[in-house]
């Protein structure tokens, strides 16, 4: 029997975990990546030699901590700090991709430029057209495929917000895409835009060199560190046991954090609106260059001059220079807008993969999400969940079905998240396609399995191995490593491994007694 052919349109963290996932349900994958390197956005050059998409800046250390941003069996080297630099979670791909030996399947420097359904779409076929981008004029080449998984990631087309005046100011404009290092904004005076987490890392590293730097936020903004008490890394605080936790505590929990790491009123952040809909940036070093004058935040912009800027409070500025960190516009220029528009209004996909309205479920979108922590395994999830789809193991509800929970969902998230966003995901939505694929660790088995993993599962950080305890394609070791992962997040940084270890697990210890006592409690109530 022929086996199924999966185009992968992009060979960056989503398109690694699809192919993988390929690979594990018997399908034969072609990824397609335009540039000469594997990691999308990872793959830092100096130039940002990537032809198009987003990229990053020299100093960019990931905001997410190693053992929540892993791939769920492959845990990063022993030697990788808390918080990786993207030089080392680059390196963590290629190890990734050797150790699974994925890199055969993938086509360096081949663009795609047009995705089409086959005609008829009668088996849900599609046309796939590439061009080589190593070479000046070559003709399109076509492949057919029996299914698409769509990696290229949202990060295409730099948004440039618009505001009235800007056309006349005589100082350099650029988006924060093009920024690599501070080196030119030596004395200068810089105006940065945004309050997202690039706004916050190139304001703080930029106030190190220029004369002065303006913080332009249209609305004040939530600043969280990544660092909780003892330098623990804040992701480590996400649990399953917080779930139930209700929406009104987990919110005010954030602002006091936020509170505690800064006092918005003091420097010019206030926020009243919430941390959920709104966001928050992630950043240790604002707080210091605002507290120093480097950095000075000012409210949204008004207008532009021809010397600088005018705020809604009525406060003008000269700059030389301004940065917009204003994010991106999905765009998804190979595909037609009727199978895929690039306006997130017009889009209707099921649980964020599968367009609901297509007669054969052939193509799934892959990354198109903001998570709540690491998207290396959401993505992964992603990938697994639509493998098992383009091979018939797990089946999709009929589209009525579909319709109905997109259009909740997407209530549900307009009213959490904000409308008109990028969606945001958490630990609810990985653990809703865990249990699409049956790979949700489920606390009652592994409490009658082993009671102490149970505990770590359920109580301790909601680390990506725990999709890989039970289930299709499950990993011996999950278990081991489950109940170390936190231990091992400062295996390069702890010289005293024995004593932590002997502390963490006597804590552990008294914890999970504390637990079956609970447990036994209420079954002695309810008997």
């Amino acid at each position: 029997m022929e086996r199924k052919r999966v185009a992968i349109i992009g060979a960056g963290v989503s398109g690694l975990a699809a192919i993988k996932a390929c690979l594990e349900e018997g399908l034969e994958p072609t990824c397609f990546e335009q540039s000469e390197e594997i990691g999308g956005l990872w793959h830092y050059t100096d130039d940002g030699g990537q032809q198009h998409g987003a990229s990053m800046y020299k100093s960019l250390i990931s905001n997410v901590s190693r053992e929540m941003s892993c791939f769920s069996d492959f845990p990063f080297n022993t030697d990788t700090p808390p918080y990786p630099p993207h030089s080392q979670f680059h390196h963590y791909l290629q190890q990734y991709c050797n150790r699974f030996d994925l890199r055969k399947f993938i086509r360096f420097k081949t663009q795609v430029v047009k995705v089409q359904q086959a005609e008829g779409f009668v088996e849900g076929e599609w046309n796939v057209h590439t061009v080589d981008t190593g070479t000046d004029g070559t003709e399109p080449c076509q492949h057919v495929f029996h299914a698409i998984m769509v990696c290229s990631g949202v990060y295409h087309r730099p948004h440039m917000s618009l505001f009235a005046g800007l056309k006349t100011f005589q100082g350099t404009v650029t988006h924060s895409r093009s920024y690599r290092t501070p080196d030119r904004f030596q004395g200068k005076t810089v105006l940065v835009i945004g309050a997202g987490n690039s706004a916050g890392d190139i304001a703080a590293e930029v106030g190190l060199t220029a004369s002065k730097v303006y913080l332009s936020l249209r609305d004040g903004v939530w600043i969280l560190p990544r660092l909780t008490h003892g330098a623990r890394p804040l992701d480590l605080s996400v649990s399953r046991a917080l779930l139930h936790v209700p929406d009104f505590v987990s919110r005010n929990y954030i602002k006091m954090l936020s509170r505690t790491h800064i006092n918005q009123a003091n420097y010019g952040l206030h926020r009243t609106k919430d941390p959920y809909t709104h966001g928050f940036m992630v950043n240790d070093e604002i707080p210091y260059r605002l507290a120093s004058g480097k950095v000075v935040a000012k409210p949204d912009i008004t207008e532009f001059t021809p010397a600088g800027a005018r705020f809604a409070d009525g406060s003008c500025i000269d700059a030389d220079e301004v940065i917009f960190a204003t994010g991106y516009d999905v765009s998804f220029p190979f595909l037609d807008s009727d199978i895929l528009p690039s306006s997130l209004q017009d889009q209707e996909l099921y649980k964020l993969v599968f367009p609901v309205r297509m007669k054969k479920h052939t193509l799934a979108v892959i990354g198109q999400i903001r998570n709540r922590g690491g998207a290396s395994p959401v993505v992964e999830l992603q990938a697994r969940w639509a493998a098992q789809v383009f091979q018939g193991i797990t089946q999709l509800p009929d589209q009525d079905m579909m319709l109905g929970y997109f259009r909740r969902d997407r209530q549900y998230r307009d009213a959490r998240f904000g409308p008109n966003k990028l969606p945001v995901v958490d630990l609810r939505y990985t653990d809703d396609i865990a249990s699409d694929i049956g790979v949700k660790p489920s606390f009652w088995r592994l409490v009658l399995w082993d009671p102490s993993l149970a505990f770590h599962t359920y109580f301790g950080p909601a680390f990506p191995v725990h999709y890989r305890l039970m289930g299709r394609h499950s990993w011996s070791g999950a278990a081991a490593y489950a109940k170390t992962a936190l231990i091992k997040t400062y295996s390069a940084t702890c010289t005293n491994r024995v004593q932590t270890r002997h502390k963490v697990n006597s804590l552990m210890t008294v914890l999970l007694v504390c637990l079956m006592v609970a447990v036994l409690a209420v079954i002695v109530m309810k008997s």
